[in-house]
């Protein structure tokens, strides 16, 4: 009975997950900064991972200036300071989020 509920718990988190908004899809890839590395994907799920610290596979949600991240017993959310630009100088593609730049791998 315990792999039944599992199951069922499992499907019913992937059944119930939305997908990013076309508006969002620009956050979509893997960004790292000097504390934080996250994967974002399409489909609303991804990777959340504090240095030196294990990860955790996540719901993603982008709404009101923010990247919040939900796992099974966590939670992370990100203000959005900056969206996803092209730095000039380098050409590299980063967003800030709570003051921290993030860079696209």
């Amino acid at each position: 009975i315990k792999w039944t509920l599992a199951l069922l718990s499992m499907l019913f988190l992937t059944t119930c997950q939305k997908a990013l908004d076309d508006q969002d899809l620009v956050y979509i890839g893997s960004w790292s900064s000097k504390k934080h590395y996250i994967e974002i994907a399409a489909n609303g799920y991804g990777f959340y991972q504090r240095r030196n610290r294990s990860g955790e596979e996540c719901r993603v949600k982008v709404k009101d200036k923010k990247i919040v991240f939900n796992w099974e017993g966590g939670r992370k959310s990100f203000c959005i300071d900056t969206p996803p630009s092209v730095e000039l100088s380098t050409g590299m593609v980063f967003m800030v989020l709570d003051g921290r730049d993030f860079y696209k791998h």
